[in-house]
Order: structure tokens, then C-alpha cells, then sequence
């Protein structure tokens, strides 16, 4: 257990910090579309900390956030990952269909309690967000290599079988994933 609450307080330092160091000159809506990705992860590795440590009444805290970062979180990867590799920055109406469409998915798949289903979405999120970074790497972005890798890592973590391994892994493709940002504009080869 001692494990179990080290890796996941990790992860949610990981995430705080990547956030802070890495996404604050993005724009303001990429900002918020990477905040609600990573900082879901960071909020519910901490609850999983005290959940751990043996605070067993918060499950129900945990499992929604678990869900909400598998569906919301996941939505808003994908659109700030286009914004990134398109060199774009979101706009309003974007923003707020993301903030919708991930909300409408968690919500739908609550109220007809297909909890399952959520399994599915990250997923398939991780699939079109690596579909993006192809065509990033196509026009020769060094962010796309650095997202290409950031989605490895998360794909390697939903199949990993120790919850250590995985809050090691998501960490890392956190850490990926705010390299992607920093090298925005590079290109990857001369």
C-alpha cells in the first residue's frame, strides 16, 4: 500500500508542476483544455493517495473523478492536442464544445449507467490523438514526436498491472506531454 500512496503522490506532483512549468504561455483556451487533462489526473491521484492511506469513505470521490478524467479529460486531450500540432489556438466556441461534448459523454454513459463504456473512451481518444501527432510528424514537429510519446506512455499505463507502474507511466507521458508544448514551434529534422 506504502507504494501505492508514494506513486500516486508523485503523479499528482507531477502533474501540478508540469502544468505550472510547462503550459503558461500557451493560450489561454489550450491552457484550460491541457488543465482539465492533466489536472484531473492530479486530482484524482491525490484523492487516490488518502483513499490508500486507509480513507475508505472517499471511493465514491474517486471513482467519479476516475471516470471524469477518462472521459472529459480525455476529450480535452484530444482537442488541445489538434490545437498544438495545428499550431492553433482554441477558441471560444471550441473550448465550449469540448467542455460539452466530454461532459455530455461522462454524464450519458452515468445516466444510463454504462460505466463499462468509459473503458472504451480513453482509448480510443489515445488512438486519435496519435493519429494527430502522425500527421504533426509528417510536417516534421518536433511536439508531434514528443506527443507520440506521451500517448505511448498512457497506452503502456492502461495495460499495466501494478497501480505503481501505471502512476509511474502516466507521470512520465504527463512530463511527454508539457515537452510537446515547450517544442512547439521546433521542427524535428533539418
Amino acid at each position: 500500500m506504502i507504494t501505492y500512496i508514494i506513486s500516486d503522490f508523485i503523479l499528482c506532483i507531477t502533474g501540478l508542476v508540469v502544468f505550472v512549468v510547462f503550459f503558461n504561455k500557451q493560450s489561454i483556451y489550450n491552457r484550460l483544455l491541457w488543465g482539465i487533462f492533466i489536472l484531473s489526473i492530479a486530482m484524482t491521484s491525490l484523492v487516490g493517495v488518502f483513499l490508500f492511506a486507509g480513507f475508505d469513505s472517499l471511493q465514491p470521490i474517486y471513482s467519479s473523478l476516475d471516470r471524469l478524467q477518462s472521459t472529459l479529460g480525455a476529450v480535452c486531450m484530444v482537442v488541445a492536442s489538434w490545437g498544438l500540432i495545428m499550431l492553433s489556438e482554441t477558441g471560444r466556441l471550441t473550448f465550449w464544445g469540448t467542455i460539452g461534448a466530454g461532459s455530455g459523454v461522462y454524464f450519458g454513459l452515468q445516466w444510463f449507467n454504462m460505466i463499462a463504456m468509459v473503458k472504451v473512451v480513453q482509448p480510443l481518444c489515445l488512438v486519435i490523438t496519435l493519429i494527430i501527432a502522425c500527421w504533426g510528424l509528417l510536417r516534421k514537429q518536433k511536439s508531434a514526436l514528443w506527443v507520440v510519446f506521451s500517448m505511448m506512455l498512457l497506452a503502456l499505463a492502461a495495460k499495466a498491472g501494478m497501480a505503481d507502474i501505471n502512476h509511474y507511466l502516466i507521470a512520465l507521458g504527463i512530463y511527454c506531454a508539457g515537452k510537446a508544448v515547450q517544442n512547439e514551434y521546433q521542427i524535428l529534422f533539418k
